[in-house]
């Protein structure tokens, strides 16, 4: 069975939900779904300070930024010691975790193994669906992630068979961050609507604004 680490909570979640929660061997710092993983080696840290209010910490995030790629460390040494089959990471956000080109500079450093890498990158639903099957090929159960996919497009079918019917559809704001003001993009609005609501702010496929 393959060693896995994921460096992001989706992919531990999808991870685990295809059947492999028990190849988890790495998490990142942000992982605590299925709790489980919570008792894994941690592999990843903020290179800021997580105190404070909403804009000090956007504030430290632009400093990084203004001399960095990431704003999160890898522990290059614990990950090499974990000997990890897949790393499964994303390339969508660098401030949301730690980016590919992070854990690529730290496995390029490696001359005894070769980890496969997969890179989720969604912003729209219909990526996260080709993330699921990327991950599923990686860790050789394609058919699986498959069949992970058809189900959850059916339970979305059917809410968007509920809530079609509503005469009246509320509207709703999606907040990611309160300073700078942050309206929540990606797949949010989508989802938004597919509940039976209206989506004032941000927008589908697009980064938040």
């Amino acid at each position: 069975m393959p060693r896995i680490v994921s460096l992001i909570p989706s992919a531990t979640e999808i991870v685990a939900v295809l059947g492999f929660e028990d190849d988890l061997v790495g998490r990142s710092h942000e992982c605590d779904f299925p709790t489980s993983v919570r008792q894994l080696p941690v592999c990843t840290e903020p290179k800021f300070d997580l105190d404070g209010t909403s804009y000090e910490i956007e504030q430290r995030v632009k400093a990084i930024l203004q001399e960095a790629v990431s704003v999160y460390r890898v522990d290059a040494d614990r990950l090499r010691q974990l000997r990890p089959d897949v790393i499964v990471t994303q390339a969508q956000c660098e401030v949301c975790a730690v980016s590919l080109q992070e854990v690529e500079s730290v496995v390029c450093a490696w001359l005894d193994s070769k980890p496969q890498m997969v890179s989720l990158e969604a912003t729209c639903l219909a990526d996260v669906w080709e993330d699921i099957g990327r991950v599923a090929e990686a860790l050789g159960v394609p058919a699986e992630g498959a069949d992970l996919v058809a189900d959850l497009k059916q339970r979305i079918s059917d809410i968007e068979a509920a809530t079609r019917v509503l005469q009246e559809r509320p509207s709703v704001v999606c907040i990611e961050w309160i300073e700078p003001l942050m309206a929540a993009g990606n797949w949010l609005p989508e989802q938004v609507e597919m509940a039976g609501g209206v989506n004032l702010f941000g927008t589908t496929g697009e980064h938040s604004s």
